[in-house]
Order: structure tokens, then C-alpha cells, then sequence
């Protein structure tokens, strides 16, 4: 089984390539089933391989009806800030709640609002070989939800092996208009453009897989637990990816692609319908490592309006390189 090294001052890290190549995948495939159909291409760190490559991309919670229709956009500052998960606010209206302030997740899915807002992301994504070595991503940022295309600003690392040294580590600026990035492995390193947002962004599959798992019967209905300080409705089960099929066609796709057969999930929402936290466990086939499984947590935190996400400099003053 062949090796190669990655080289930073001061630091030599050799890893399995077979081992890497699976798990690159796996986390890039669990990145994009944990959150939306919107991806982001992340640049690669100083030495490392294609294999290395991923994706990750902006969560899709439900909302919060709101008694307002508008507010104040905020402005994000030229740095992204790394926070600490947020205690989520309890939603004011949704499904009716008893003496005990239990909901029925149902009646909570079946009419969100959909006003824009916005919400702090953070998510972690494990990849485990059949020999136990692991690779995991972590990602967190502020993102809007249900606008028309990705708004968003994200930081997010890889680590492979247990080192602490990153394999990947990007900044990310989705303004809704374009996606700038910058490689944070390299310090001083400039904002360059990376293309521009799809307008496909908005599917909301973590909502969807919830409204899935309320409506297949009593066996996904966990009960009311608390998530984030907050009285959380607890759904999980596994849905087949013939299944997921007719919920979300591209998730489907990919799925199918890497030999997927079925993802287990559990899922928190709040009276609203808004998705408080989510994980998701998956196993995938690959011929060099045997069985790779993944387990994606992600958690979402401190509702508020929708924010703007202005392009950084000097990115917003320098056009992307024309393809050769």
C-alpha cells in the first residue's frame, strides 16, 4: 500500500493514500447530505493531493415563523468569527404545545415560515476505516436560510490520522452573488475568487428528511428532549436511499454513486419546525478500505435576521483567473 508524505516547517506527516482518498470523499459526501444541495469547491492545501479535495455546505434549518417581515441586516466582520454553539431561542408560535410543552412534530413541519434568516452552523464530520483510521472536518460560520441562492460565511478545517496539523483549512465568503476563499494553512495568505453562488441553493433536505421520519410512524417519534437548552422534538430512524430518492434527487444521486444503501438519522426540531441539531451515520463501500463509516453532527444555534455577506478585499476588486 503506497504512502506520501505532507511537508510543513517542522512537521512531516505521513498518511495511508488509500486510507485519505476514501475518507476525502466520505466527509465531502456526508458534508453535503448533512446540510444542502449547494456546494463549494475548497481549495487545496500547500501539498496535498487531489484526493484531498472536498466540499462542504450551508445548513437548511427550518424556520421560525417571525412577527415581522423585515430587519436590519448585520454585517459580518472581515474575519470570521469561530463560535462557540449558541443557546437556540424557543420559538414564540408553532405547533401548540400541552401543560407538559410537548408538540407534535407533525403539526411543527407541516406549515414553516419562510422568511430569510439567519443562524450560527457548526458541524463535524468523522470518516472511520474498517482498520480504524479516521479523518474528520469540522466547519462552522454564520448562514442564511431560505434565500433564494447560499449566503453565508464559513471556516473549515480537515485533519487526517489524528494529527492536529490541518490538512485543509479555508475561509469561505459566500455573498449570494459570488464565492470568494482564502487558504488559512498559509499565513497572509489573499481572498481569491472562486466562482459564483447556484440558484439552487434554498432545498432545505434537513427539514425534509425531519417531515420524513415525523411521518413514518410511531417507531421514529423519540419524544420531547431538550437540545441546546431548548424543548427539542427527537426524531431518528433510517431512510433507504430509494427512499431519499423521492425527497431529495441529487442527495440520491451522490448517494448511489458511492454505494450507499440507507442513512441513519436523528434529528432535534423545535416547536417552529426549525432543525436544532442533526446527526446522521452512514456507511459506504469503497474496494481499498473496505467499509468506510461516517457520522455527521451538526448543531444550529442563535436565530436571528437575515445578515449580509459582503465580499472581502481585495478579493471584491480582483476578477477570477480565465480557465487556459
Amino acid at each position: 500500500m503506497s504512502t506520501y508524505e505532507i511537508r510543513r516547517p517542522e512537521t512531516t506527516l505521513t498518511i495511508r493514500r488509500t486510507t485519505l482518498t476514501a475518507a476525502a470523499s466520505l466527509l465531502a459526501l456526508s458534508a453535503v447530505a448533512a446540510c444542502n444541495d449547494d456546494t463549494q469547491s475548497a481549495p487545496m492545501a500547500a501539498g496535498t493531493s487531489a484526493a484531498a479535495s472536498t466540499t462542504t455546505s450551508a445548513p437548511a434549518p427550518a424556520p421560525t415563523p417571525s412577527a415581522t417581515t423585515s430587519a436590519p441586516a448585520a454585517t459580518p466582520s472581515a474575519t470570521a468569527s469561530v463560535t462557540p454553539t449558541a443557546t437556540a431561542a424557543p420559538s414564540a408560535t408553532g405547533a401548540p404545545v400541552d401543560a407538559s410543552g410537548a408538540f407534535d412534530p407533525v403539526q411543527a413541519l407541516t406549515t414553516p415560515d419562510l422568511t430569510p434568516y439567519a443562524a450560527t452552523m457548526n458541524m463535524t464530520v468523522v470518516a472511520t476505516g474498517a482498520g480504524g483510521e479516521q479523518s474528520t472536518i469540522t466547519s462552522t460560520g454564520r448562514t442564511n436560510v431560505n434565500t433564494p441562492v447560499t449566503e453565508s460565511r464559513t471556516e473549515t478545517k480537515t485533519l487526517v490520522g489524528g494529527s492536529d496539523e490541518p490538512l485543509l483549512w479555508v475561509e469561505v465568503v459566500n455573498t449570494g452573488k459570488g464565492i470568494f476563499m482564502r487558504d488559512k494553512t498559509k499565513p497572509g495568505s489573499t481572498w481569491t475568487p472562486s466562482g459564483t453562488s447556484s440558484d439552487d441553493s434554498a432545498s432545505d433536505t434537513a427539514t425534509t428528511y425531519a417531515k420524513a421520519l415525523a411521518e413514518s410512524g410511531p417507531a421514529a417519534r423519540k419524544g420531547m428532549e431538550q437540545k441546546n437548552g431548548v424543548p427539542a422534538y427527537h426524531l431518528g430512524g433510517r431512510l433507504t436511499v430509494d427512499r431519499i430518492k423521492s425527497l431529495a434527487p441529487k442527495e440520491h444521486q451522490r448517494m448511489s454513486a458511492k454505494g450507499v444503501t440507507a442513512i441513519d438519522f436523528d434529528i432535534w426540531i423545535d416547536r417552529g419546525g426549525r432543525v436544532l441539531a442533526l446527526r446522521q451515520t452512514m456507511k459506504v463501500p469503497d474496494a481499498r478500505v473496505s467499509t468506510v463509516t461516517t457520522v455527521t453532527s451538526v448543531t444550529y444555534s442563535d436565530f436571528g435576521p437575515r445578515e449580509t455577506f459582503t465580499a472581502p478585499t481585495p478579493a471584491a476588486t480582483t476578477a477570477p483567473t480565465a480557465a487556459a
